[in-house]
């Protein structure tokens, strides 16, 4: 008998585990609390668009010290915005305990090896699926403005090598004349060569517009309001919003920043803090077109990124970035929006002479220990987690569903995916 199974969230993990799933023969169903012409400004395609594997996790050495001093600043990369909040203690000091070395080398371990099977799995679906979405597999660039911090950017990308990753240094000269986009000012580069990038809001779209070819059922406006859990603990479906009832062998929680309410109305924990980003989109103009960069990149000292699109409409660029953990649905911080073109503007030359296209704000899932959380849950049989990957999302989300749907099926997952048990928390 075919197995049911009700996927909540429509981002790229949720719509990639419904994939997997379809291909191993369950009848699934996506449910997406938002309309599905609204999929493509989610979490996912509102991302900056770079599929940079090898990146670290959020809990490296030294980043709970500069959280704290970032506090006091409304502009800083990573801001917090100081509130009496229990949750928010209890997971800024985890987060604390989680900034050593070891455990980011055992985070790197894991994360490593996700990011290379990740991208390979997502080049198959966007062959079989014919998913346009301006897909390059050119690396990506860690732009440096000050000399000083060369050396710096050089080692963490030496400290990569160990899990298969390749780089170079660009120096000052070489970087000008192959990339004219930069300013004369710019220290030179450090080249990412296994990562990709894309227009993220292209790809989610045609990977929802692929599903119902395996028979998966895409919901929107269906926003789950709890879990139905049986006599015995299992939980055996869905209730929505709307009052309807949904019944299915499994549910898998693939809400992004909602996954944890609602796993913990079920009586399960994933504490998690919704850190909120922002993008700036341009259009080139078609007559004195300042150089578009020739491949996504990350400011170094600014922390943005830019990514470089080519849409049915033209050639587009997109400056993201910002990490603003606060209360979700606060006002926008206009400052952290500003900063994006700021910070773009001290490395690239022209930007003043884009033309806006929009402006975009979307949280992200951000676990204390900057892992995802990825498995069954031991209480609650039928219950599934694919949720938490802070900026990792888009990057690891084909992945993690290949991964999900595998140990959902019985089979050992493609990923060790120990150290992202959903139990551990």
């Amino acid at each position: 008998m075919t197995q049911t199974a009700i996927v909540v969230g429509g981002g790229i993990v949720g719509v990639s585990t419904a994939w997997y799933l379809a291909k191993r023969g369950y009848r699934v169903t996506v449910l997406e609390r938002d309309a599905l012409g609204a999929i493509s400004e989610s979490a996912s395609g509102g991302n900056a668009g770079l599929l940079s594997i090898g990146h670290f996790p959020l809990t490296r050495p030294g980043a709970s010290m500069r959280g704290l001093r970032w506090m006091f600043s409304r502009t800083a990369p990573l801001y917090v915005r100081p509130r009496l909040d229990a949750e928010l203690v209890s997971w800024m000091w985890n987060f604390h305990l989680h900034c050593t070395t070891r455990h980011l080398e055992k985070s790197m371990a894991v994360l490593g090896d996700m990011g290379f099977k990740s991208l390979a799995a997502l080049e198959v679906i966007m062959e079989e699926a014919n998913i346009a979405c301006d897909y390059k597999r050119d690396g990506w660039l860690d732009v440096v403005l000050k000399p000083e911090n060369l050396a710096a950017a050089e080692a963490e990308a030496r400290s990569l090598e160990q899990y298969g990753y390749k780089w170079e240094r660009i120096e000052k000269e070489q970087l000008l004349k192959q990339d004219p986009c930069f300013r004369p000012q710019v220290a030179g580069a450090i080249h990412m060569k296994d990562s990709a990038h894309c227009a993220p809001h292209l790809l989610i779209a045609g990977l929802v517009r692929a599903l119902p070819n395996l028979g998966v059922v895409v919901r929107g406006n269906a926003e789950v309001r709890m879990l139905k859990i049986g006599r015995s603990g299992r939980v055996m479906g869905v209730h929505l919003t709307s009052g309807e009832e949904l019944h299915a062998d499994i549910v898998v929680l693939t809400a992004g920043i909602w996954s944890d309410a609602l796993a913990k109305i079920a009586g399960v924990r994933i504490p998690m803090q919704a850190a909120r980003g922002y993008h700036l989109q341009f259009e080139y103009p078609t007559q004195d077109a300042p150089a578009i960069p020739s491949t996504g990149m990350v400011l170094h000292e600014s922390f943005v990124a830019v990514t470089p699109m080519k849409t049915a409409t033209g050639n587009e660029l997109r400056l993201a970035g910002t990490l603003e953990i606060g209360p979700v649905g606060a006002a926008w911080m206009r400052e952290r929006v500003a900063m994006l073109l700021k910070g773009g503007n001290a490395y690239i030359e022209g930007l003043d002479r884009l033309k806006p296209l929009k402006e975009w704000a979307g949280y992200r899932p951000c676990t204390s220990d900057g892992l995802p959380a990825v498995g069954g849950v031991k209480k609650r049989p039928g219950l599934f987690v694919a949720t938490g990957h802070a900026m990792m999302g888009m990057t690891l989300g084909t992945i993690t569903g290949k991964a999900l749907a595998e140990i959902i099926d019985g089979k050992q997952p493609c990923i060790d995916c120990t150290m992202l048990n959903p139990d551990r928390f």
